[in-house]
């Protein structure tokens, strides 16, 4: 695969570690710049914006995060990590792996836009081999970067694993460039003051058309229904946007069998019902908020069924609530198996049908139920809760909701009865010791691992160890206090930001930062080796974790579920 577009199916995963490093070299901020979203085709199907450092004017002075990112300290910090990611990356990591961090930094000082636009015509026109109905894009506002494109380009050659060919042609005036490495093909050309790349020459080639002239352009992604949904929710300025829709795959007309298979698989999960996803980062005083949304039509029927509903109270809250980390939600496990199981099925040629529907028979009698049953017994609400051991050691309690606690028993005595090797009974609680064998990463030896659950009338509780277990079955007990005595819901930080969120909610987490052993952490992180390439195993860089608690201190996230959708929304504080 070329590196470009390695990197174009990676800045997803990498836009939040180089947001970070935007912020924490202090590039100077640069005037503000007409968003690049507007200017998208309409076939546009998914896209993250970030407007540059200029967003971040009004806040850099209050907000938390980014007085955390330019704090010298963490600066050092994250330039440790990226040696070590430069020194444990192989030679042909890609250049992304290759850029150090004040590079990277820097190229976020400007506005980008990766995204990807649907291309059903490219499927039509292709004669000697399919083309993909979807093609990558980048827009990046150059201004002041030549050198650091240039740079980028050369990394790409430098580490493709295949030899790159690169030839030009002339687009109405506009040189185009075209890479070749082995069978990807990448086009990037300069249009005005944005460096446009695709992975597609029709789709670069709208892109020059679309930002090379000062005016707007005569159709664009603005005219379509679904963006001016996002634009409700998300609001005008955000320094982070995400917008995503599912596209009309049913006018397509494609021999690929692939693009078949996508068609229909759609058609089986009922994707047609998911509208518009959207999504904002915004640094609001103090506070860092991200939001997002995933609207639609949410009659029965469809992926919307997943979703849990929403309440003002979660039964597994006194456990989960009782940790520094802790996170409950609540899904709906027999929607899920029965839309995925669907989905499946109907994508099978019948013999292979057939043979799933013995493998359902041959489960059923395994469990003693049919799978649909088996997970009915199952509420759909999990929750955790994290804490830490003297040497920084994260432990977790879980708590699942449950019914019919004789019938969970059977499915646990069917699915995990080798690893039992102690029951008990206490009331209406019965206890299971369980114990699985893992291999000590120090010293290579076989050894066994236990671990503890309890099942009572409502609740399935499960921790590493026994002393967790009970604290864990006190805090559910009738004369338990409300809310647990020391839990996070306590501080005074956790019951604003909660305020901001819906009374009735489907999911809540929170982590109260201050209680969490950064220091210790960072001692178990620098004592673990860090393979490096072909190497030998190199010692690990020693975190100043501590510093982010001088500035972060709590963080509460929730998501709900209404008549039009799901909705998402966190605070960083």
């Amino acid at each position: 695969m070329n590196t470009i577009q390695l990197y174009f199916r990676r800045l997803p995963h990498f836009c939040g570690a180089v947001l970070l490093g935007c912020a924490v070299f202090g590039a100077p901020l640069l005037a503000q710049t007409a968003p690049i979203a507007p200017r998208l085709s309409p076939n546009t199907v998914f896209y993250v914006e970030w407007r540059g450092n200029a967003s971040l004017a009004s806040a850099s002075q209050k907000n938390h995060v980014l007085q955390l990112l330019h704090d010298p300290a963490f600066a050092q910090m994250l330039t440790q990590i990226a040696r070590q990611i430069q020194t444990s990356t192989p030679k042909n990591g890609g250049p992304a792996a290759a850029l150090v961090l004040p590079d990277l930094a820097s190229f976020l000082d400007n506005a980008i836009v990766f995204g990807v636009v649907a291309n059903p015509d490219a499927i039509k026109a292709a004669s000697d081999k399919p083309a993909s109905p979807f093609a990558t894009f980048l827009v990046y506002d150059s201004t002041g970067k030549a050198d650091l494109i240039q740079k980028w380009k050369g990394l790409s050659a430098l580490r493709s694993q295949t030899p790159v060919d690169v030839t030009k042609y002339d687009f109405g005036g506009t040189p185009v460039e075209v890479r070749t490495s082995g069978k990807n093909v990448t086009y990037s050309a300069q249009a005005a003051n944005y460096f446009v790349v695709s992975d597609q020459k029709q789709t670069v080639e709208d892109l020059i058309t679309r930002f090379r002239s000062p005016d707007a352009p005569a159709t664009s992604i603005v005219q379509i229904a679904e963006y001016g949904q996002m634009r409700k929710y998300v609001g005008p300025e955000p320094s982070l946007e995400v917008f995503g829709r599912i596209p009309d795959m049913s006018q397509w007309n494609s021999t690929d069998k692939s693009a078949k298979q996508m068609v229909q698989l759609s058609k089986s999960l009922h994707l047609e019902k998911i509208h518009v996803l959207a999504g904002a980062l915004n640094f609001e005083g103090e506070t860092t908020r991200f939001r997002s949304a995933v609207l639609g039509d949410t009659s029965p029927g469809g992926p919307f069924d997943i979703a849990g509903a929403s309440s003002a109270a979660f039964l597994t809250q006194p456990v989960a609530e009782s940790g520094p980390v802790f996170s409950m939600t609540r899904m709906n496990f027999p929607a899920m198996y029965q839309l995925l199981h669907d989905a499946i099925v109907s994508n099978l040629p019948p013999q292979q049908a057939a043979s799933m529907t013995a493998m359902e028979g041959a489960a059923q009698g395994f469990l003693g139920m049919s799978i649909p049953d088996a997970l009915k017994l199952f509420t759909g609400e999990i929750g955790s809760a994290s804490s830490y051991t003297e040497d920084g050691t994260a432990e977790q309690v879980y708590a699942v909701a449950i019914q019919k606690p004789d019938s969970v028993l059977r499915v646990l005595r069917a699915v995990i009865g080798t690893m039992i090797v102690g029951e008990d009974a206490s009331g209406s609680t019965t206890y299971l010791d369980l114990a699985y064998p893992y291999r000590d990463p120090k010293t290579g030896l076989q050894r066994r691992k236990f671990y503890y659950v309890a099942v009572t009338p409502q609740m399935f509780l499960a921790a590493p160890r026994k002393a967790m277990l009970r604290q864990a079955m006190q805090r559910i007990a009738p004369e338990a206090a409300d809310p647990p005595a020391g839990g996070i819901v306590a501080n005074p930080a956790y019951a604003q930001l909660r305020a901001r969120l819906p009374e009735k909610l489907s999911g809540l987490s929170s982590a109260d930062i201050d209680r969490i052993p950064f220091d210790k952490l960072a001692q178990n992180f620098s004592s673990q080796p860090v393979q490096s390439g072909s190497q030998q195993p190199n010692e690990a860089p020693k975190l100043n974790l501590s510093v982010i608690s001088r500035y972060l201190h709590i963080t509460v996230s929730g998501w709900w579920k209404d008549s039009n959708g799901v909705y998402f929304d966190s605070y960083v504080q």
